[in-house]
């Protein structure tokens, strides 16, 4: 965390991730991953409904299309593998294999 002082006695604090953020569901089915730049969700696995693979909302604000990589439909080991992959490839982000539980 980085705080930069302001005139008087009031501070702003810079919190802003500088990676992207992933969650795991309780369960560990489902996997999200978060643009450090602008929040929006740029990844999802899920064993239910498949994959995501999405650009940033501000590049979709500033007309690209949505999806990277998309599937529609339940995912197993073999999706996980081109999740993880594709998330490589468009952002450098390299997911741990276990963090799924089969």
């Amino acid at each position: 965390m980085r705080a930069t002082r302001r005139s008087g006695s009031q501070r702003k604090t810079d919190i802003r991730p500088t990676r992207p953020q992933v969650e795991v569901s309780a369960c560990g089915n489902t996997v999200w991953v978060n643009s450090h730049l602008d929040g929006s969700c740029i990844g999802r696995f899920s064993k239910r409904h498949g994959i995501d693979v999405h650009r940033t909302g501000t590049e979709q604000a500033l007309g690209a299309g949505e999806c990277l990589y998309c599937t529609h439909g339940p995912a197993g080991r073999e999706e996980w593998d081109k999740f993880r992959e594709a998330m490589l490839t468009h952002y450098g982000v390299n997911l741990p294999v276990d963090l799924i539980a089969w």
